[in-house]
């Protein structure tokens, strides 16, 4: 009986990108001759028939890929060689194979039972937990990317049995599925079957590291809620550090910069522009997140003010946020008066964000601002017209009151963020002018 690697495939001298599944094959007197393929993969210009390996020298692959290769082929191959037993079938060594790849496929009566899936426990986590709105669309999209990128393995890179499990998902699955999020705007166009039945707007965008680190994050988080319900104690986080997100400091408009959208003539823009300048403007003097911006209705107003509670932190504090109306917040209501319950018309966030940047540039919001580039995470200067988002409508209303006042207690009161937090801290940029003030105070 004698075990041999090969593979099937063929490429042009120079094309160093293109891979090559590996196929194992099994031939025994008698004219057995099974074959079956695996999931290692190796470019066919590194192929050596006679080493069943890579060629010598291969100077584009590092020792330690190399080697890990290597030993898998010679792991699978001892592997095959010591469970042969005559009148075995292709479907053994298939299975075989797969269960090296996937040590817990078989571990549990022949089963991967639905409930180690990791998509499975986030399903879970969202239906059992109490979250806001917000974290839960997160949660949503993370069990999107975590089936897609399952889907993905099984399909393009044909490993049918790839899963994640929750007892036995390693800190190197966490690396693999990171970089497929960091790379998966480019297999859009690269496989174009696989993604046509998926929203393009979902998968094409490149995502910044931060994004990236919000999907780990929730991973952990629901790795973490499995290990507390007792169906693990395996942690890839352990072995695995999330990057820290980085923030760059807070831009907003001046109070000379919002006027001057306030009152500028848009009609040349089109009719529904002077709408979404009007809800900006009205963010801009409240300071609420879009998500409860959305939510207002005319019973929100009590005595010149509006009340709400914050969506994202209410089931940590159900705090009411109360924040007066002043005369341009009360106008811009006035306008939109024959609304049946609607305190401002309706509006789609990717919309909006889309008509905010078209507006400030349009009026000449174009003051050079500082932030963190979602690819290289360097600071570069860009127009605020061009990074500007229904976010910097909360920004523009915290910072200039933080200008005015810089009261922390008080602010927060009425930008619903909760005691301590992280994210109110970086509003707190102390300017220039701020600085100017206190060194002042020592002459």
């Amino acid at each position: 009986m004698k075990v041999t690697a090969f593979i099937r495939k063929t490429s042009a001298k120079n094309n160093v990108t293109e891979m090559a599944r590996i196929y194992f094959r099994v031939r025994d007197v008698g004219g057995v001759d099974l074959k079956a393929a695996s999931e290692l993969s190796i470019n066919p210009n590194h192929w050596s028939a006679e080493r069943q390996g890579y060629k010598p020298r291969v100077v584009l692959v590092s020792e330690q890929k190399r080697m890990s290769l290597e030993r898998d082929i010679q792991n699978i191959t001892h592997l095959i060689a010591e469970k042969y037993q005559r009148g075995v079938d292709g479907a053994w060594l298939k299975a075989l194979i797969e269960e090296y790849h996937h040590p817990n496929i078989n571990a549990r009566g022949g089963n991967k039972r639905e409930e180690y899936l990791l998509s499975y426990q986030i399903q879970k986590y969202i239906d059992e937990t109490p979250l806001a709105a917000e974290s839960q669309k997160h949660h949503r999209d993370n069990l999107c990317k975590v089936l897609r990128y399952e889907r993905f393995r099984h399909e393009v890179m044909h490993q049918r049995g790839f899963h994640l499990c929750v007892d036995s998902i390693t800190a190197d699955d966490i690396r693999e599925f990171k970089h497929w999020i960091q790379e998966e705007h480019k297999y859009v166009d690269m496989y174009p079957l696989f993604y046509q039945n998926e929203p393009r707007r979902k998968v094409e965008q490149v995502r910044s590291e931060n994004a990236i680190s919000g999907s780990l994050y929730r991973i952990r988080t629901v790795i973490k809620y499995c290990i507390k319900q007792g169906l693990t104690k395996n942690n890839p986080f352990d072995q695995y550090q999330i990057a820290q997100p980085i923030y760059g400091d807070p831009f907003y408009l001046t109070l000379e910069e919002r006027d001057k959208v306030y009152y500028a003539d848009l009609s040349e823009l089109g009719e529904n522009y002077a709408v979404y300048r009007d809800i900006f403007m009205f963010q801009c003097l409240i300071g609420c997140r879009v998500s409860d911006l959305n939510r207002l209705t005319k019973a929100n107003i009590i005595d010149g003010c509006v009340e709400y509670i914050p969506q994202k932190t209410k089931l940590e504090n159900a705090k009411t946020v109360r924040v007066p109306l002043n005369q341009k917040a009360l106008d811009i209501l006035e306008r939109y008066k024959d609304l049946e319950n609607a305190l401002l018309p309706r509006f789609s966030d990717f919309g909006y964000n889309k008509k905010i940047k078209a507006i400030l540039k349009y009026v000449g919001i174009d003051r050079m601002v500082r932030v963190i580039d979602p690819k290289t995470r360097e600071d570069v200067a860009r127009p605020l017209y061009e990074v500007a988002t229904t976010h910097t409508a909360r920004k523009t209303f915290i910072g200039n009151l933080y200008k005015q006042v810089k009261d922390p207690n008080l602010i927060a009161s009425m930008s619903g963020h909760t005691d301590g937090s992280r994210a109110f801290a970086r509003y707190r940029h102390i300017d220039d002018e701020i600085k100017k003030e206190l060194v002042n105070l020592l002459d």
